[in-house]
């Protein structure tokens, strides 16, 4: 089935030159959350602050409507908030209608949470795939999608590999000498996490390690001389505030 999903669509994955983002700098940024399950989220946000750094944070409108709190505080620490739809179904597997409706439904949730609609309108697939038709939906919704250049699918690894998740981060943004992160701070919807973290605590669906190696990451790279902070993403992505 996943084959034939996958067999004609699109992929989020771009090249740092691609994206426009210039060699020698690094965002970093989060999909699936926010996640209170032992205050991922949260903690994430603190090592952010500790460095001085803004991220961009890909939310569920599931997860959303369960913590408005940090959907606000993301906001509020200057953080850029993409519509990663409404539920954890995968974009790829979505038709016309259903598409525009959860998209249209993430944002919602995500304005009710804030108070407000976020603006600039920003979007990614949810599993990382669209169909060619996806496109021109949200465009006409409004959204520009974001991409990402150095993913690891760390959503599938569990905390007993994270070193992993890690070195292949610092070893791939040396090789492109830059690019945009995308990391998990939630596995999907929440509902479905607690589900699996009843069944399997320490599993995959478990992000708690999330924080401490994104910090892991920043101590390196900044050891290697990458631009983490002191610049405006959407300046740099030229997207249109």
């Amino acid at each position: 089935m996943l084959v034939v999903l996958l067999g004609g669509c699109m992929s989020i994955n771009r090249t740092r030159r691609g994206m426009s983002i210039p060699p020698g700098h690094v965002i970093f940024s989060f999909d699936d959350g926010p996640n209170v399950h032992e205050d991922t989220t949260a903690r994430l946000l603190d090592v952010l602050k500790k460095y001085e750094i803004r991220a961009m944070f890909a939310l569920l409108g599931e997860n959303a409507e369960h913590s408005p709190e940090l959907v606000r505080r993301i906001r509020d620490e200057g953080h850029y908030i993409i519509n990663h739809g409404y539920c954890d179904k995968w974009a790829v597997s979505m038709e016309n209608g259903e598409f525009r409706e959860n998209l249209r439904r993430g944002a919602a949730a995500i304005s009710a949470a804030l108070g407000e609609e976020p603006s600039p309108r920003l979007y990614r697939p949810q599993g990382g795939y669209f169909r060619k038709q996806h496109r021109r939906i949200w465009r006409e919704e409004g959204y520009v999608m974001v991409a990402g250049t150095i993913r690891v699918f760390d959503a599938v690894i569990d905390s007993a590999e994270k070193n992993k998740v890690r070195r292949r981060i610092v070893r791939a943004i040396a090789e492109h000498r830059g690019g945009m992160i995308l990391l998990h701070d939630a596995r999907d919807s929440h509902f479905r996490m607690e589900r699996a973290l009843e069944e399997y605590p320490g599993g995959e669906f478990n992000r708690s390690w999330i924080p401490e190696v994104t910090e892991e990451i920043i101590v390196r790279l900044l050891e290697k001389g990458y631009r983490l902070n002191g610049f405006d993403i959407l300046e740099l992505l030229n997207i249109e505030s």
